[in-house]
């Protein structure tokens, strides 16, 4: 049976490398990587899925789409799952040993599936599955648990498990004294409308994570004399007798559950008038008021545009240098401390800081499967942060960086943060609306997930007007807070607000690159009709 498996997986990836556009557009794009290549990449991931019996999502629009059923890529989203994690840090030996419930309030296909997400050394080690007391089989394959939990039994089970934690210049780890601790216990997988899907393989950039919103109840054991930084605020910290202290953390509505923690970090609080308060917590002192008067400003422009965040605390934290420059966790925006040393001249301190509170509006309180859809969270993330600009300096620094970024695209230069406004090796990119599984390269990644959507967006507040533009985002806000928006919901909620409009941000999410590039105008404008030479 497995060969069988293997020889129609080798012949659907062959019909795909013979018909499909999305891998036309990738050998255009990718010329050293031949037919065979992509077939057998395709055949891999094909073959991958069907053994561990989880399905391939795609992110592209199918036709005639109807939003009232399911199609692949878009979830089936349950009520809020809920985790109670009981936990203890061992930075000794490198390790997080958890014991993990989950429930949940509808009935789930058997097996149950789990997400293993931390990369590197050792991973998720799962110890046993019980329901109610009972041991369950299950079975582990790389960053995938599936759990037998057959019948009508309850809808929960726990999870012992251990964690090693690596010492990495990474989004997960240790660095300097530094624990960058997420995606750090099993993850119930996500649903569309073909079952489970499977989680994308890292490519070394950007998030390839798939995770549906969850209520949170957290124990967290740790070393006494360290100071955390979490997705939920601590209800409870009770010092013990063999030197170690215990949080008590709860949470509603979570993307999951992360920590950020360190004997080495000075803290400090900004209260700001109508919310939410945000711990600082800083690796070098000289930069808390550069910081706070960044953080200040942008989250005053993302309430006042937006909307209010549900949480009461969220926090930015400084990583050591050299780790991740910045990223986004839930309630959590990291920068890299040389962002502000001024060592990394290419990379705008200000900018990126901006960018990762804009992750706590979108990303955090209004969710999406970065796996999927990356340029829904990247892309508004990245506008909100010239809005900023907007804000603090005035309509001409916006318009001024928007001038620049237009003409970086019709120039073919990258948007990357290693290397912004450098030529591309490529012009033919491919599309948008995608998901990280077809991107081969950082600058392809930065490019399209980025830089293309936040051209859209000042696209069309130039067309739509400043009063229906913001209307229309608060809009999406409100009716998505506390869940995950999928790219159909987003493009409804366009429609409703501006049926006018719907052909232009197709046009920004499913065109060719090199398409869109001729329709632009010198005013980096779309014309409609047939595009230019």
């Amino acid at each position: 049976m497995a060969m069988f498996r293997w020889w129609v997986s080798w012949a659907l990836a062959l019909v795909i490398a013979a018909g499909s556009t999305a891998l036309v557009v990738k050998s255009a794009a990718f010329p050293d990587r031949s037919w065979a290549d992509l077939a057998g990449t395709a055949a891999a991931r094909i073959h991958r899925a069907a053994a561990a019996g989880w399905s391939t999502a795609s992110a592209s629009r199918p036709p005639d789409r109807n939003p009232e059923r399911p199609f692949p890529g878009d979830s089936v989203q349950a009520p809020p799952t809920t985790y109670t994690l009981r936990a203890a840090f061992e930075p000794d030996t490198h390790r997080i040993r958890g014991e993990e419930t989950v429930e949940w309030n509808q009935p789930l296909p058997n097996p149950v599936h789990f997400y293993l997400y931390p990369q590197g050394a050792g991973g998720i080690h799962i110890r046993g599955v019980r329901r109610d007391g009972q041991s369950l089989s299950f079975h582990t394959q790389g960053e995938q648990l599936t759990v037998d939990a057959p019948g009508e039994g309850p809808r929960r089970l726990t999870i012992d498990f251990v964690t090693d934690i690596p010492t990495a210049s990474s989004r997960y780890g240790d660095l300097d004294g530094v624990w960058v601790l997420s995606y750090w216990y099993p993850i119930l997988a996500a649903r569309d409308g073909r079952g489970w899907i499977a989680p994308p393989e890292g490519k070394g950039f950007g998030e390839p994570y798939v995770v549906d919103t969850a209520n949170y109840r957290v124990t967290w054991t740790a070393p006494a004399g360290m100071t955390w930084y979490a997705s939920a605020p601590a209800t409870s910290d009770a010092p013990g007798p063999d030197g170690r202290t215990t949080l008590t953390m709860e949470g509603q509505h979570l993307r999951h559950f992360a920590l950020v923690g360190s004997a080495r970090y000075q803290n400090t609080t900004l209260d700001l008038p109508g919310g939410p308060r945000v711990h600082l917590g800083l690796l070098d002192p000289g930069h808390q008021s550069r910081i706070e008067a960044t953080a200040t400003r942008a989250v005053n422009t993302y309430r006042a545009r937006f909307g209010k965040l549900p949480y009461s605390d969220v926090a930015l934290v400084e990583t050591p240098s050299g780790s991740t420059f910045a990223q986004e966790l839930p309630n959590l925006a990291l920068i890299d401390v040389d962002l502000w040393n001024g060592l990394m001249p290419e990379q705008d301190a200000d900018h990126w800081t901006a960018h990762e509170l804009a992750h706590l509006w979108w990303y955090n309180a209004v969710g999406d499967y970065e796996g999927l859809t990356p340029w829904l969270d990247e892309g508004l993330a990245d506008f909100s942060a010239y809005l900023y600009q907007e804000s603090r300096y005035g309509p001409t620094a916006y318009d001024e960086a928007m001038n620049r970024l237009a003409t970086w695209f019709k120039e073919g230069r990258s948007y990357s943060p290693g290397d912004p406004g450098s030529p591309l090796p490529s012009a033919a990119l491919g599309a948008t609306d995608r998901p990280y599984a077809d991107f081969d390269t950082e600058w392809q990644y930065y490019v399209l997930e980025y830089l293309r959507p936040v051209l859209m967006y000042r696209d069309l507040r130039r067309s739509m007007g400043d009063d229906r533009f913001f209307r229309w985002l608060r809009t999406l806000y409100e009716q998505h807070l506390g869940r995950v928006v999928t790219a159909a919901q987003w493009r409804e909620s366009l429609k409703a607000a501006a049926p006018d409009q719907t052909e232009r941000a197709d046009l920004w999410l499913d065109a060719p690159n090199e398409d869109l590039v001729r329709r632009l105008d010198d005013a980096g404008d779309l014309r409609f009709g047939r595009p230019g030479p």
